[in-house]
């Protein structure tokens, strides 16, 4: 007598994340979490549990006015450079790495994701390991210099709003409050440059230089930016900024 087989519950989270990303690239659409239930028939509290994780993690971007949910900028850069044949016109991604190799340092690709920056891509130079920080990773808005160059396209009103919610987040969780007229001048001179340049801002040590890229992603701003050690930012700085610069230009 043959037995089904017992799929182990991580499998089965597996196949159900999958399952839900199947949906969305059917819909095209904004979903929310009892029509994604209803059209997998899967259990209303297990994908909500499912993305409220991805939220987490960064592969699914959720809006809390209309309840719904999408998947995120970040998967659409995980599999870019599957689907290039050789010789076609380069990607975002390839724009990252020519970057990090002209560079010799780490390249960060960030969107803004409620009051904070997320990584969406991060990419080092070959052979080289140096400031930790993975794709998905979160930093506070005015804390990162990709952070800056994004408040830069708001109003100076809508940056005060952002960061007084941040402050009240920080009320309490007893993190640290942002300084919301630093905040401001450092996002004018943003504006003013077409750049920013931080030093320790995010990590001790370390600082970044980034800018905005021209075209919005499924209507997101993106900023790039080179990090390294804040001497070597300082003392590459003639030959790095213009390189931020000109991939920025050419993504």
């Amino acid at each position: 007598m043959n037995h089904p087989t017992r799929r182990h519950p991580m499998v089965k989270s597996a196949d159900r994340v999958f399952e839900i990303l199947e949906l969305f690239e059917r819909e095209r659409r904004s979903m929310r979490v009892a029509e994604i239930a209803q059209q997998l028939n899967l259990p209303q509290s297990s994908v909500s549990m499912l993305l409220k994780t991805l939220v987490e993690r960064g592969y699914m971007d959720f809006d809390p006015q209309g309840r719904g949910f999408c998947p995120s900028v970040r998967v659409a850069f995980m599999g870019e450079w599957i689907a290039q044949a050789p010789g076609q016109s380069r990607s975002l991604q390839d724009a990252l790495h020519e970057l990090a190799a002209r560079t010799g340092e780490k390249v960060l690709l960030g969107r803004q994701s409620g009051l904070f920056v997320q990584y969406v891509s991060t990419v080092e130079p070959v052979g080289v390991r140096q400031l930790r920080v993975p794709p998905g990773t979160l930093r506070p808005l005015h804390r990162c210099a990709i952070g800056i160059v994004l408040l830069s396209q708001l109003e100076d009103e809508q940056i005060r709003q952002l960061l007084h919610r941040y402050n009240a987040l920080c009320a309490k969780t007893g993190g640290a409050r942002a300084d919301i007229e630093r905040a401001l001048r450092s996002a004018e001179s943003a504006r003013r440059q077409g750049y920013y340049e931080s030093a320790e801002l995010a990590t001790p040590g370390a600082g970044a230089i980034a800018t905005l890229l021209p075209t919005c992603v499924r209507g997101q701003r993106l900023a790039l930016g080179v990090a390294a050690p804040t001497a070597r930012l300082h003392q590459h700085r003639s030959g790095f900024l213009p390189a931020v610069l000109a991939a920025a230009r050419l993504c």
